[in-house]
């Protein structure tokens, strides 16, 4: 897994008849730099488009792990799926599983040189509401509540 960044844009006309799409409002996501530059480029050379906010998104994208390190799955029943934690980071934050049949904790993604647990943004929020947050020492996961 991985973090990407991504932009969201919605834009607004003044009359459903003057937007190409025949609605007042378009929402749009720009995977890359380029991609949002061209939509507001082309919204602000439109003389009937009124707004035009974006905001940037980060967004933990991959296949999740379906096997600890030992092997044991984590497809499956309450039993066997991983015990789902969030750390947050400086980088975003991090998933951590933990396996219910041996004491092995993978965190996804790996922590990088980069990754400081004390310059973490207070608002990082984890990627689901189904994650729970965790210790931010990488040492001792202990289980808080969520939110």
């Amino acid at each position: 897994m991985e973090w990407r960044t991504r932009w969201h844009i919605t834009i607004r006309w003044d009359r459903a008849d003057n937007s190409p799409a025949g609605v007042v409002v378009v929402e749009r996501v720009a995977d890359t730099p380029a991609e949002l530059r061209r939509l507001v480029q082309r919204a602000r050379a439109d003389p009937h488009v009124v707004a035009f906010p974006y905001r940037q998104v980060r967004e933990l994208v991959g296949n999740e792990p379906d096997r600890c390190a030992a092997g044991h799955s984590y497809v499956g029943g309450s039993a066997t799926r991983p015990v789902r934690d969030w750390w947050p980071c400086s980088c975003g934050g991090h998933l951590v599983f933990r396996c219910r049949m041996c004491p092995d904790v993978r965190v996804d993604p790996a922590i990088s040189a980069g990754c400081d647990p004390r310059r973490a943004d207070p608002a990082s929020r984890p990627p689901s509401s189904r994650t729970a947050g965790c210790s931010t020492s990488p040492t001792s996961w202990t289980r808080t509540s969520p939110g």
